[in-house]
């Protein structure tokens, strides 16, 4: 028998993708079995319950009949949370995105839930695509711990304890202005970051350089998160980044999914189509390569929580251009793999936990 064996759930409405799924993982030659399938939400439910269909990651389709996938996630998190991988076409109905929507804005955040587009069949080679995103995610996925989750997520004694290391500010506000007005602050994340991000936010002060996140997120899914960010921290000047727009002191741009995300030498916003970076777009690799190259030691790359290894290569040319690098901490980061690859490559100049990274924007001088 198998050790570390990761334990699958299958909800979707067609027999054969249910079929090809279950072959797909049973052929990866990985440690990943599917325990149980069912065709909707009300059947899966009722299959989870008991022991043996017990699964470390739930997969599931967004339409299906008597209970879609959206109420399913709900009623999985709150009886047994476990983490998700959402798959669907997203060509075949313009309300699909909708329903995305609602359910990533809180979905999302809590860095449990994924996606993977289902293959198209007009795409050559999409299904191998489809096949290793969804392996790759699940690995990752399963090595989700919800009591840390719960545990970092704990917003109001961190902001608590942060508040305490915050420094009085004593310059007038026009100076702290004229400090940050060549200056740039850019985080890279993925899995988890929405929630992560949304943390920082809480703490920043009244005066701060200009703000580029790049998130990967399904399409579709940016501006509802911006939309909710807006409400939550009204003092801040929050905006999805628009081509051409210029980059201004206490103004946070969240890039936009489908496109990378540039600042040009007049320090204005450049969305471009292209080829995936990282298997990503936009990319943090692209992105911080740009922002090195206009702002130079000027430049502040944060790589927080994610999968994989998108901003290492950005981080290092911010790094050799003068720059500064801050990584999340392993301890509170959701999926370590980003982070984790700046650190191992010595390019990171602190390693905080979340809380603590506004305190080591600070101490390098940023806000």
């Amino acid at each position: 028998m198998m050790e570390n064996v990761t334990r699958v759930f299958l909800i979707d409405d067609s027999a054969i993708v249910r079929q090809q799924i279950s072959q797909m993982i049973m052929n990866s030659e990985k440690n990943i079995i599917v325990v149980g399938t069912a065709m909707n939400g009300r059947i899966a439910l009722e299959k989870m319950i008991l022991p043996r269909n017990k699964a470390d990651v739930v997969i599931i389709d967004v339409v299906m009949p008597e209970m879609d996938g959206i109420e399913t996630i709900n009623h999985i998190m709150d009886r047994f949370p476990t983490p998700v991988i959402v798959i669907s076409a997203l060509k075949k109905k313009k309300e699909i995105d909708v329903a995305l929507s609602e359910l990533g804005v809180a979905a999302f955040e809590s860095g449990t839930v994924e996606f993977v587009r289902k293959p198209d069949p007009w795409i050559p080679n999409d299904k191998e695509r489809f096949k290793n995103e969804l392996i790759l995610k699940i690995e990752n996925l399963a090595k989700i711990d919800f009591l840390k989750i719960f545990s970092i997520f704990n917003i109001e004694s961190l902001v608590k304890e942060e508040a305490i290391a915050k420094p009085l500010i004593k310059e007038p506000s026009q100076v702290i202005l004229n400090r940050h007005r060549a200056k740039i602050i850019v985080i890279g994340a993925s899995t988890g970051g929405p929630r992560a991000i949304s943390m920082i936010f809480s703490m920043l002060p009244n005066n701060f350089p200009p703000i580029l996140v790049i998130q990967h997120m399904p399409i579709g899914m940016v501006k509802p998160w911006v939309t909710r960010l807006k409400k939550m921290y009204s003092n801040l000047m929050i905006e999805v980044a628009n081509n051409g727009v210029l980059l201004r002191p206490n103004h946070i741009y969240i890039a936009p999914s489908g496109k990378h995300c540039l600042v040009n030498h007049n320090k204005r916003i450049k969305l471009e189509s292209g080829e995936k970076v990282n298997f990503v777009i936009p990319s943090a690799d692209v992105t911080f390569k740009s922002v090195a190259e206009v702002f130079g030691k000027d430049s502040l790359g944060i790589i927080l929580t994610g999968m994989g290894q998108d901003g290492c290569r950005g981080a290092r040319i911010i790094k050799d251009s003068g720059g500064k690098i801050i990584a999340e901490d392993e301890s509170t980061s959701i999926i370590p793999s980003m982070p984790k690859a700046v650190i191992e490559g010595e390019l990171a100049d602190r390693i905080s936990p979340l809380h603590k990274i506004p305190t080591s924007i600070r101490g390098l001088g940023w806000i």
